[in-house]
């Protein structure tokens, strides 16, 4: 049992810290099974140094692992009670640390056993919160992400809204001055918000399965070169097109 929940609370902890780390990869070696892993010690601290863990919380996920090691390693460690030959401060601790009154009607193994399980669920749903928390921060950091794709191309967006604007307008045998009337600016804003939401949708396509590029913590020099490049790109059209203006006019 024992050895069970703590298995359970270092499968947690590795999935907590890969949400906060935004870690993608299936084969961690610091976080999955292999031998190279961090230990359950090595991740608790990592936690408490981000100050996700409070200390009272930290010391009981300590203590808990200190007891499942007796009873992974210890072949004297038979029972919560014969941890009293080996290590008496382990039952102390527990009995001290009990997060609600001890029902005294139970044998003392059976007290023993009843506060572990009571900080085995404070330890996991601490654990468990911070992976919703940093989990519910990457689907808001991934509609950020779409919105400043949208305010970076919005003249894209604008093109796009008023070619279907022309095509329904020329569909229904209209001139295309219409939209100068109210009803007109309304067919008009209506287009742009299905453009606004097609190019979200087609945003959220291109990540598909590669869903990792969103939460990079860093930005490559060949994306930095690119995107100069596409703005001197747009700069040369815009000025292409004040040009033929000039001439036309």
């Amino acid at each position: 049992m024992v050895i069970s929940h703590v298995l359970r609370l270092e499968e947690t902890s590795s999935t907590a810290i890969k949400a906060m780390l935004r870690m993608f990869n299936k084969k961690s070696k610091t976080l999955g099974n292999q031998s190279s892993a961090l230990s359950f010690k090595s991740k608790m601290d990592l936690l408490y140094d981000l100050e996700e863990l409070d200390d009272k919380t930290y010391k009981h996920s300590i203590k808990m692992m200190e007891i499942r090691n007796q009873f992974a390693h210890n072949a004297d460690a038979v029972s919560f009670e014969s941890l009293d030959g080996i290590n008496p401060e382990i039952n102390k601790y527990l009995l001290n640390n009990a997060p609600k009154k001890v029902d005294e009607s139970l044998s003392r193994e059976q007290q023993l056993r009843t506060v572990f399980k009571d900080l085995f669920v404070i330890c996991a749903g601490r654990l468990m919160t911070i992976e919703q928390e940093y989990v519910e921060g990457m689907e808001k950091e991934m509609r950020r992400f779409i919105n400043d794709k949208v305010v970076t191309n919005i003249d894209e967006i604008w093109k796009n809204a008023q070619v279907n604007y022309r095509k329904n307008v020329r569909f229904l045998g209209l001139p295309i001055k219409i939209m100068d009337h109210s009803s007109g600016i309304d067919d008009f804003y209506t287009d742009f918000k299905m453009a606004l939401h097609q190019y979200s949708l087609d945003e959220l396509k291109k990540l598909d399965g590669n869903i990792a590029q969103v939460f990079k913590q860093k930005k490559t020099i060949d994306e930095i070169v690119a995107e100069l490049e596409k703005d001197a790109a747009k700069d040369q059209e815009r000025l292409s097109d004040e040009k033929q203006a000039g001439e036309g006019g």
